[in-house]
């Protein structure tokens, strides 16, 4: 077992509960094609990591989604944890995750995604409430 399988079991079983077997099915439009093609221009992938590990805390919304994410599911933030680390330390040392250890497009969860939603959904009915009380 490779070490990206273990390092993201936690983060793929939470995609499967949250997503369905297949987090990321072959594109089948042409936004879709273009968003994988975007996805294989960028490094992250090379360096085991997520696209969600990309996002950091300085806007209000994905802070709040990362402090959910560690209480509802600490597995899930210490896998992206260690991911970033090791990214950092590989990008130190200018080298890359061999090859079976890339994250592919169908691989990467997109594991905020429900935090996100729920907190905009949040958002939404609070300004609804303001508007109506005034």
């Amino acid at each position: 077992m490779s070490v990206q399988k273990f390092v993201s079991k936690a983060t793929f079983e939470f995609g499967r509960r949250l997503f369905g077997e297949q987090v990321r099915r072959e594109p089948a439009t042409l936004k879709d094609q273009y968003r994988k093609f975007q996805y294989y221009q960028t490094t992250h992938y090379k360096l085991g990591l997520m696209e969600h590990d990309r996002l950091y805390g300085d806007n209000p919304v994905i802070k709040e989604a990362m402090r959910r994410l560690r209480i509802t599911e600490p597995e899930v933030w210490d896998e992206r944890s260690f991911r970033i680390s090791r990214a950092i330390n590989f990008d130190i040392k200018k080298m890359l995750l061999p090859k079976d250890e890339w994250v592919e497009y169908e691989q990467d969860v997109p594991y905020l995604q429900p935090f996100l939603a729920e907190i905009e959904r949040e958002q939404d009915e609070e300004r609804h409430w303001k508007k109506v009380l005034g």
